[in-house]
């Protein structure tokens, strides 16, 4: 009886648990990505308190919550948890139209991208408590984690190492995760390119390699961001385009170049 109960308790285990999950994934079920999968599962993505909103068995429930609480907008939609997100994320790779080998890179990137966010205290940070506190002034709700792509970096580069990545490729993945936020790539001006792309390594061929895997990064995270909208009508909606930052990279970094060109830089 006591080894059926240890039988069950390990089968049950969130590290049982995120094994699966990975392996379902197409990712090794190593120690550092196993952890990486249980801190994620323990990260909101709303304030605590709200679970009562996205946790709602019908839209329509949900939209009687939102207009009881004031939220005009619920970003992080997909789910409660940050692994959620994730997930969502690493499955997206696989409809993308690139090689295997990126895929693989990819998603790999995908399940560390994130994991600056698991930082603990990170929402009771005075900064952070203000941004949300505005946030939730203009009816949207999500867990703000400004500066969260610099958090961890020690576990993430970790997790990449024990994954076998190194040297370049380890330098590449670093700058990828560290440059994932706040840079909508097809909106920004060729000057703007040429300041986020110059450090990304020694000659165009480096800069290129990273610019690309972060504009795939950029396309899938964001696609894998669901949002819900609360019209003045009382219906709800998903107002977010799809984005395509990837699948125009060849247009972003025509941008770059002719931008470098202009401006003298090597």
């Amino acid at each position: 009886m006591k080894q059926d109960l240890e039988n069950l308790e390990n089968k049950n285990s969130p590290e049982t648990k995120a094994e699966e999950e990975l392996l379902e994934l197409g990712l090794p079920s190593l120690p550092e990505n196993i952890q990486a999968v249980i801190d994620q599962h323990k990260t909101f993505q709303h304030p605590e308190g709200f679970e009562r909103i996205v946790e709602l068995d019908s839209l329509e429930n949900v939209a009687d919550a939102m207009k009881e609480e004031n939220i005009k907008r619920l970003i992080h939609a997909e789910g409660p948890n940050l692994w959620i997100h994730s997930k969502f994320a690493i499955k997206l790779v696989e409809f993308l139209d690139i090689p295997e080998e990126k895929k693989r890179d990819l998603k790999l990137i995908m399940l560390y991208h994130d994991l600056g966010k698991t930082t603990p205290g990170m929402e009771e940070r005075p900064e952070i408590q203000e941004i949300q506190r505005k946030e939730l002034e203009k009816g949207k709700l999500y867990q703000v984690s400004k500066g969260h792509a610099t958090e961890r970096s020690q576990d993430i580069e970790a997790g990449f190492m024990a994954n076998g990545i190194s040297g370049r490729k380890l330098e590449v993945f670093m700058d990828v995760v560290k440059s994932h936020m706040g840079n909508h790539l097809s909106e920004m001006s060729g000057l703007e390119l040429v300041k986020l792309f110059e450090p990304f390594g020694r000659n165009d061929d480096e800069r290129k390699e990273t610019a690309e895997l972060l504009a795939f990064t950029i396309q899938v995270d964001g696609n894998a961001c669901s949002q819900i909208e609360l019209c003045p009508d009382g219906q709800l909606q998903s107002p977010k385009k799809v984005n395509t930052t990837g699948e125009d990279f060849d247009k972003i970094w025509a941008k770059y170049i002719d931008s470098k060109k202009e401006s003298g830089a090597k």
